[in-house]
């Protein structure tokens, strides 16, 4: 499509489609709008512009911003943009560097979470196996044990009888394991263990296992940096909800639910004053 180009008074102004003007900022959005590979120069993006004014003009003049349908995803785009723009304005302080950096040093301590470092033996024992199977796991776990007591080293049982290939392959040794990130059970019986003890068999959902102690149970409190996207996440949500609760109590609001139902009763219209949160 090729663009008229005319002297226009304001400097903002970089396309007139009908009555309708095409702002520079408009340009800048759609272009901002789009991925690195995929974005246009200024005057593609103007060119792409124009044509949707076009459609968008054309579309007035056939009456369709009158149509009911139209109408609503009109003030849907609007609720949700003005929407946004408002929690972006008032939430970006919450979660400023600043804020997150007082919410760190308030919370450290609480951040921190247990570590064990283990090695261990697993026999792989599926949820619902039959009484058959079970004894047949137990039985070459017994076996393992045995060999542990009679004084071979821990690594070279595990690479010969766990079937958990990845750890195996290293002796046993899953590296340092925060709680959580393994199974509760796994991770209790790991943490009972000074360095260099080792358990008796014990069963999770994923099998039966033995695990040694490369070292004991300990605190580690994550950085700032590790600790950060749990960190915003939560004065994000905190600041939302107080941002919720101020708008409830400034600005009324009326809900007629009766209205949703179909053919339903409704009972006047007088609708109902909503004094806080409701579901």
């Amino acid at each position: 499509m090729s663009l008229t180009l005319v002297a226009c008074r304001d400097d903002g102004v970089v396309a007139e489609v009908g009555k309708r003007k095409v702002l520079k900022e408009d340009v800048t959005a759609f272009i901002a709008a789009r991925s690195s590979r995929e974005r246009p120069t200024s005057m593609e993006a103007l060119d792409v512009l124009v044509g949707r004014s076009l459609l968008a003009e054309e579309a007035r003049r056939a009456g369709l911003d009158q149509n009911p349908a139209v109408q609503s995803r009109l003030r849907a785009a609007e609720r949700e943009l003005l929407a946004q723009a408002l929690l972006d304005q008032r939430l970006s302080e919450a979660t400023s560097g600043a804020k997150l950096r007082e919410r760190y040093d308030a919370a450290r301590e609480s951040l921190g979470r247990r570590e064990v470092h283990v090695r261990q033996i697993l026999i792989r024992l599926p949820p619902g196996a039959d009484e058959q199977a079970r004894a047949q796991a137990q039985s070459r776990m017994n076996g393992l044990f045995a060999r542990l007591a009679g004084g071979e080293p821990f690594e070279k049982v595990a690479r010969e009888g766990s079937e958990e290939p990845i750890s195996a392959a290293r002796g046993g040794d899953l590296g340092p394991v925060l709680e959580g990130q393994v199974d509760d059970v796994f991770f209790t019986e790991s943490a009972r263990l000074t360095k260099g003890e080792r358990s008796r068999p014990f069963a999770t959902p994923y099998g039966l296992h033995l695990v040694e102690a490369v070292d004991g149970v300990k605190t580690v409190v994550p950085t700032f940096e590790e600790a950060r996207g749990k960190l915003e996440a939560e004065a994000h949500r905190e600041a939302q909800a107080g941002l919720m609760k101020e708008l409830r109590e400034q600005i009324p609001v009326k809900t007629y639910p009766e209205h949703l139902e179909t053919g339903a009763s409704v009972g006047g219209g007088a609708g109902r004053l909503d004094q806080g949160p409701h579901p």
